[in-house]
């Protein structure tokens, strides 16, 4: 890695990291490999669910997985992996070389262990909250999820130097929490990756993904679990429109030839199927999606979940319908809306993406992200 300066040596710790397909997969991408360009030196522990366990260097990043059963998300759509004994000592390990851990949220085993060992062996760390309270059908997993916030979840929080939130509700619901260490790092978008459809580009996607040629296309990108809507979304099929769907396999059972399913698509594809569609259902409860900024900066209109979750920066210009999503058939009636107003719709969706490009690109949230880092640490060299 070359020699390394005092103060450029962050680790993050994460419960999942791509190729696992997910928001905050993509946010650790992005700032993992933008911190080396940057010129910071930076290391990854995360589960090996994907992938394979060991240590090995991509993008410029040392990655070190461990061991880990998914058996939870598979079951039951909780993404909760359950580590093996490895789990503590690969952790020192990585704690010890670095000067910065940065913790991605508060409800995972990863967070839990990453917390106790900077603590251990006196280390600052940041705590980043993706997400509030995540919704979930489940009354025992809802019961789960408040215990450990009110318990460990507020123990990491407590020993944080900074607390980062992804938004203004996000950072709501971090009380009791010293307002002083929490801070709004709002996520990013690439937006030379996801740029609207070029002249007859959207026909020839349209071919090579199977999709229908004609027909209004309302796309849902996400994990097929409650928190995203999806079970909603299914439920909104509708004569004026066909749905497509990425982010998983067609369920057993549902057959509706009004759906398309893309399956769990290669972060790398996802831009060419935004520029083949006619709008992005965000049916989220409880967070606000990276997949709000990815429509808009590609050009597509967003139907966004009147969720106060959903009531966001990112969502408060043009190109956003919000609509009742409380149900299939609520959805439904709104999708049918949105499709006979879409000529007036697209009319805004210039200034849509060139408020995105101004405002909301990843350079901005790095150099966020490295002024809060830069805080910590002259804040821990006072303190030494």
């Amino acid at each position: 890695m070359g020699t390394q300066r005092p103060g450029r040596r962050v680790l993050h710790v994460a419960h999942h990291a791509l190729p696992h397909a997910g928001g905050l997969e993509k946010v650790v991408d992005v700032e993992t490999s933008g911190l080396v360009g940057r010129g910071w030196t930076v290391a990854l522990l995360t589960s090996a669910t994907g992938s394979t366990a060991g240590t090995s260097t991509r993008a410029g990043v040392r990655v070190a997985r461990v061991r880990a059963w998914n058996v939870l998300e598979r079951r039951f759509g909780v993404p909760f992996p359950l580590f093996g004994p490895g789990l503590a000592p690969a952790m020192l390990r990585a704690v010890r070389r670095a000067d910065l851990v940065h913790i991605h949220d508060v409800l995972y085993l990863t967070s839990w262990v990453g917390a106790l060992c900077s603590r251990l062996l006196g280390r600052p760390y940041v705590v980043h909250r993706h997400v509030g309270l995540v919704h979930h059908s489940s009354a025992a997993v809802g019961l789960v999820q408040r215990l450990v916030l009110r318990t460990v979840g507020r123990l990491v929080l407590d020993g944080a130097a900074a607390v980062l939130a992804i938004d203004d509700h996000v950072a709501g619901t971090l009380a009791p929490a010293p307002g002083s260490r929490v801070h709004v790092l709002r996520n990013g978008v690439d937006t030379a990756m996801f740029r609207p459809a070029s002249s007859g580009e959207r026909e020839r996607l349209r071919r090579r993904l199977g999709l229908p040629l004609d027909a209004p296309l309302m796309l849902f990108v996400g994990r097929f679990v409650p928190k995203k809507g999806f079970f909603v979304v299914t439920g909104a099929a509708g004569d004026r429109y066909h749905l497509v769907f990425a982010g998983g396999e067609r369920p057993p059972g549902l057959r509706d030839e009004r759906m398309s399913f893309l399956g769990a698509l290669p972060s790398e594809e996802m831009p060419a199927v935004y520029r083949c569609v006619d709008a992005v259902v965000v049916a989220s409860v409880g967070e606000c999606p990276l997949t709000v900024l990815e429509a808009l900066s590609s050009g597509v209109p967003v139907v966004a979940n009147d969720d106060p979750a959903l009531r966001t920066p990112w969502t408060a210009g043009p190109g956003v319908v919000f609509a009742d999503m409380r149900s299939g058939d609520a959805l439904r009636e709104a999708l049918v809306r949105v499709v006979d107003d879409l000529p007036r719709i697209r009319q805004d969706l210039g200034a849509a993406r060139e408020r995105v490009c101004d405002s909301f690109s990843w350079d901005v949230h790095l150099d966020g992200l490295e002024a809060r880092y830069r805080q910590v640490l002259a804040g821990a060299d006072s303190a030494s």
